[in-house]
């Protein structure tokens, strides 16, 4: 488990009585393995810097929609850049450009930060873009050698909207990846983000692919998630409550719920608590605690930041998990 820096400092200098409040609503740090045991024994691997224990982990994994997730888990292992691209130019093992190729997204990222793009200094605008130009590069020859690889399709639209180059590439890359999978959750939250107005496409576009995506997947699809995603986008772009309250937009949110996570047929995989948490978040920005209820019962405390953080790209990770804590509560009542 991870804590952050506003953790750390609150049980440095708060007294007894502050401390245990600290305790209790700021404990609640992100699990990088989302409660799955694989994945932490994955990133212990990772840690280590041991890649054929890495890669022996990656090529056993069966089930198409956790890959992605384990691809991730091996990204955010900071330092890891150094021994996938000895693994990468080693032997031209496929699998390690693949597992290179996601953690210099990351890396990517992290040089970048969560802000707002007028915040990004010179320095860390250049290291951004270098880093996703090698990114490209590598997942390039991912899908030169394996062009059916819906994963790396995933990560190379994650740079197309990085690396500026338009939406009509991401369309086609995006057309790549679903020829490979049509289903693929990371592929379409990929172009969903590229097609919204803040990276400079527009939220009726955005909001369209959602709805028809989610209509043309099977049911309990977690590709349902599309929709509350939509409409967070637009709420958090300026619509506010109007929007989200709106009869429509929550008869919508409902009939997607009841497609993809509350249908018989959804499976549970693991990273699929993005699906619950956008849910969660969007029935309680409706104003419907009760109808958010269950979603945070799934979601337990794998967190995701980024759908609680909003437009507040300064929040620290315990403002997050006390926004995420007290929503929850909310809902529970």
């Amino acid at each position: 488990m991870r804590t952050s820096a506003l953790d750390r400092a609150v049980a440095r200098l708060a007294g007894n009585g502050a401390r245990a409040l600290a305790n209790r609503y700021l404990s609640v740090s992100t699990d990088p393995g989302e409660g799955d045991p694989g994945a932490l024994t994955l990133r212990d691997a990772a840690e280590r810097g041991d890649w054929p224990a890495v890669r022996a982990f990656l090529a056993a994994v069966t089930d198409p929609r956790a890959r992605i997730f384990y691809l991730r888990t091996v990204a955010g292992v900071r330092g890891a850049e150094t021994w996938l691209s000895r693994a990468a130019r080693a032997d031209g093992d496929i699998l390690a450009r693949l597992a290179y190729g996601y953690r210099l997204i990351t890396w990517a990222w992290e040089a970048r930060g969560s802000n707002a793009g007028f915040t990004v200094s010179g320095g860390r605008a250049r290291d951004f873009g270098e880093r996703l130009a090698q990114a490209e590069s590598c997942l390039g020859d991912v899908v030169l050698h394996e062009p059916g690889d819906a994963d790396a399709w995933a990560g190379l639209l994650v740079c197309n909207r990085g690396l500026q180059r338009g939406i009509d590439e991401a369309w086609r890359r995006f057309g790549e990846a679903r020829a490979a999978d049509p289903h693929h959750l990371g592929a379409h939250a990929a172009l969903l983000q590229q097609l919204c107005a803040k990276w400079g496409g527009d939220d009726y576009t955005m909001y369209r692919f959602a709805v028809d995506s989610a209509a043309a997947a099977p049911e309990g699809t977690p590709l349902a998630c599309l929709v509350p995603e939509a409409h967070i986008e637009i709420w958090t772009g300026g619509a506010g409550q109007r929007h989200i309250r709106r009869a429509e937009t929550i008869e919508e949110i409902r009939a997607a719920a009841a497609r993809g996570p509350g249908h018989p047929a959804y499976r549970p995989f693991p990273g699929d608590a993005v699906v619950h948490n956008l849910f969660a978040r969007a029935f309680m920005n409706a104003g419907l605690p009760g109808e958010a209820a269950p979603h945070f019962a799934a979601a337990g405390n794998r967190v995701v930041d980024h759908v609680w953080a909003d437009a507040a790209y300064f929040w620290p990770e315990s403002l997050i998990h006390l926004s995420y804590l007290r929503e929850r509560r909310k809902a529970v009542r």
